[in-house]
């Protein structure tokens, strides 16, 4: 594997796992125009936690998989 590819990866990777963060603080932000920050945070939270899981399961091959 060249060192483009696995700097692609871990760039990938580093994308990945940053949905959570990015999606708790956006859920943070709109929680709090509700007066619910924590719960805005919660969402978020679970909605980057799905998107990381879908991600993962495409890039394993488990989604989207062609019979």
């Amino acid at each position: 594997m060249s060192r483009e590819t696995q700097v692609g990866k871990a760039f990938w990777y580093l994308g990945i796992t940053a949905t959570i963060p990015i999606m708790a603080f956006a859920g943070y932000i709109i929680g709090r125009e509700y007066h619910q920050e924590f719960l805005g945070a919660l969402a978020g939270t679970l909605l980057g936690t799905l998107i990381m899981w879908i991600d993962m399961l495409k890039l394993g091959g488990v989604l989207g998989r062609r019979r």
